[in-house]
């Protein structure tokens, strides 16, 4: 029987943290940013308020769940469709899947709500905590990340070195470059200035590598973003593409698994495929099903044909 899953995604294949079950604790692009390079496009609900938007008791139920069921799960990732710290009842989740897995539990986060006490406490009983910093001036930061008013870059960093000096766990701080905003010489000075402050475990340097929500923001090269990793010095590397190995398909509801996952993020057919262990030519033949009824949209990005959700193709170019 097809579970009915409304939090959780994956097992996915990550390209930092192996198979990694997700898990959705915010509603679709709730977020206090609204990046130019964020794959699932603009924030529908630019937000500062911090409430419990989905119960603990919901969450800990699903991925108990979902793991009961799952032969292999490397990382529970609290991350998804938005921020997952303006959740209130995220330490308490992060407690209560603690306490019934040895999984580790990783969070993502914009690193945005680090200077408030309360949201540092909540991260502290996580194995892995992975905050974003995508700039550093006020101007880049307005640019590249497009943040909620009443947030201040300044402050954002101080929290971000707060918690990396209360936290025992490891720390991978992603920075995410966008090619003529946040690139520049200057912009990427003050980031390794500011990264050498944080003293993360790891820094992690990322690109655009899936259609972002402006369509007029291009990525790095690899030979730009290598560039840029000599000038942070050995603690950083390149994320590169995880490639997982394919393996006999099981029965079950495939069009279920493979719609789910295109609602939640555009996807390659290759992708799909490594994701979710099916053939090359089953996901063809569910995937062309879907366009022909509408229900998927297919959009090129740098000469990739990634499939998406029709309302996220198409989308209008800032200037």
């Amino acid at each position: 029987m097809t579970q009915n899953l409304k939090y959780t995604f994956g097992p996915v294949p990550s390209r930092r943290l192996g198979y990694s079950l997700g898990v959705d604790i915010i509603p679709m692009k709730t977020c206090n940013l609204n990046c130019v390079y964020c794959e699932l496009g603009r924030s529908t609900d630019e937000t500062m308020t911090l409430k419990e938007y989905i119960s603990a008791d919901a969450i800990v139920e699903e991925v108990q769940q979902v793991i009961a069921s799952t032969s292999r799960i490397d990382y529970i990732t609290f991350s998804g469709s938005g921020e997952p710290t303006l959740n209130t009842a995220m330490g308490e989740m992060i407690h209560r899947i603690k306490a019934m897995t040895d999984i580790p539990v990783a969070v993502l986060t914009n690193g945005t709500l680090l200077y408030l006490p309360e949201v540092r406490e909540m991260l502290y009983a996580a194995d892995l905590v992975i905050p974003s910093l995508d700039a550093v001036s006020k101007q880049v930061f307005k640019k590249v990340d497009r943040p909620h008013g009443h947030l201040d870059i300044d402050r954002i960093v101080e929290g971000i070195i707060t918690f990396s000096k209360e936290y025992s766990g490891p720390i991978w701080l992603e920075i995410l470059f966008v090619k003529g905003i946040n690139d520049t010489p200057e912009e990427v000075q003050l980031l390794i200035e500011a990264a050498k402050k944080i003293d993360a475990d790891l820094i992690q340097l990322n690109t655009i590598v899936r259609p972002p929500a402006e369509n007029n923001v291009q990525p790095l090269s690899e030979a730009e973003l290598n560039a840029i990793q000599k000038l942070f010095g050995d603690r950083a590397e390149v994320v590169a593409n995880f490639k997982a190995s394919k393996s006999q398909a099981k029965e079950e509801s495939h069009g279920d698994r493979i719609y789910d996952l295109i609602m939640r993020r555009p996807v390659t057919k290759n992708e799909l495929s490594a994701t979710l262990n099916l053939t090359p030519e089953l996901v063809e033949e569910h995937v062309s099903k879907m366009l022909a009824a509408g229900k998927i949209a297919a959009s090129d990005y740098t000469g990739e044909l990634f499939y998406t959700s029709p309302r996220l193709k198409n989308r209008p170019v800032i200037t």
